[in-house]
């Protein structure tokens, strides 16, 4: 099955919490033209001379309005309607172990550098491995936000040699890697993305707006029927990261632990 993947963040500039999320999208045209129709019925359109795209932008940082309010709701039942389906991986820094990802002497800014390519391998891996729902991804186009620090982090680069680089077959899992904007009339699927992304982040640093409180809440309450009964730190890390998605096939986020990449180094090292 061709798969687009699309891959945002949330909580660049916060001390507390690093978001990474990606939303996998089989059929992505039948997802793309709903969340399309929802901006067309609500008259949703871009106003900025800076931007040549049709429509605004649906990015939850940016939240002032209800009609902003209204989009997002509408988008976020399509995406429990549709057969797409999000990952994230969430970082708390407060306990960032460096010595996971480099020598004692090497700056820690090299060692997080190195920790957002493995957390985003470790988190695209498992779904080209062994997809949700017994779904085969080959053909897949993977679309990066190139305004995150992720693009900074030559991450694509480094998923593109990890996903192709010796691999043996009639195609990889991956054909296609881009950076794009998301902002661009074609990239509603990523500002999905960024609007799933967003309400993690929103479940652990509580915007006052009143907007972002609506659409967190909103979410909160649309993935109860997925079995999301929280969205608090504690619920995720209840589980295993090993069977989280077995539980959560629909919307998971897997909160990291410094143990897991020791896990990770010594699983490598016994291959």
């Amino acid at each position: 099955m061709s798969f687009r993947i699309y891959v945002d963040e949330a909580g660049t500039h916060n001390e507390e919490w690093l978001i990474i999320g990606m939303l996998f999208v089989p059929s992505h045209g039948v997802l793309h033209s709903s969340l399309c129709k929802v901006k067309e019925d609500l008259k949703y359109f871009n106003a900025s001379p800076k931007r040549s795209a049709t429509y605004k932008e649906t990015h939850l940082t940016d939240f002032k309005s209800a009609r902003d309010v209204a989009v997002a709701k509408r988008w976020i039942d399509l995406f429990v309607q549709h057969d797409c389906y999000y990952r994230c991986v969430v970082v708390d820094w407060s306990i960032w172990e460096g010595r996971f990802f480099g020598d004692p002497f090497e700056p820690d800014a090299l060692k997080k550098r190195r920790a957002y390519k493995k957390w985003a391998e470790m988190l695209l891996h498992p779904e080209l491995k062994s997809p949700c729902g017994g779904r085969e991804i080959y053909h897949a186009h993977l679309f990066l936000d190139k305004l995150r620090i992720v693009y900074g982090y030559d991450v694509l680069e480094h998923l593109r040699e990890r996903f192709t680089k010796n691999y043996q077959g009639a195609s990889p899992y991956i054909d296609e890697y881009q950076h794009t904007d998301s902002w661009r009339d074609a990239n509603q699927c990523l500002q999905l993305c960024d609007l799933l992304t967003g309400g993690v982040y929103q479940s652990l640093v509580p915007s006052q707006k009143s907007e972002k409180q609506e659409v967190r809440e909103y979410l909160a309450s649309k993935l109860t029927v997925l079995g999301v009964t929280r969205m608090a730190p504690a619920f995720w890390r209840q589980y295993a990261p090993n069977t989280l998605t077995q539980h959560f096939p629909k919307f998971s986020a897997w909160f990291w632990k410094p143990t897991e990449n020791a896990k990770e180094k010594r699983r490598k090292r016994r291959r």
